[in-house]
């Protein structure tokens, strides 16, 4: 399957799952420019960081082309993605809370869109 033969549920999951991978970059360029700035307490500490949440960005960009082929594989580390995102948003790190509802929205609407047939067709 391709992304243009892809149906239109599919496109919408992976849409959200590839949002949540530009989401995660970008919280990475402002750590990035905090740490250059000298605003962050520990700049190493700050940089690692930074360089984890851009493998893990570039890791949801690569299951939401899973997603988008309608690979069974995605499935799991999507999953697993949005448990993660909800349990930070709960953390009440993150702020405003609109952004944390945000979030969880996001995330609950991804997992379910991810066991539809649509998305992801079921071999069993």
């Amino acid at each position: 399957m391709t992304a243009w033969s892809a149906p239109p549920a599919a496109r919408v999951v992976a849409g959200a799952v590839a949002l949540e991978g530009l989401l995660l970059a970008g919280y990475a360029v402002v750590v990035v420019v905090e740490s250059v700035r000298g605003e962050a307490e520990d700049r190493i500490g700050a940089l690692v960081l930074a360089a984890v949440a851009l493998v893990l960005a570039g890791g949801l960009g690569a299951v939401a082309t899973g997603i988008l082929r309608g690979r069974r594989w995605a499935r799991s580390p999507a999953l697993v993605w949005q448990l993660l995102q909800v349990l930070v948003a709960l953390s009440g790190t993150i702020q405003p809370r609109a952004v944390a509802v945000g979030l969880i929205v996001l995330a609950v609407a991804v997992a379910l869109g991810l066991f539809r047939d649509d998305v992801i067709p079921r071999d069993w």
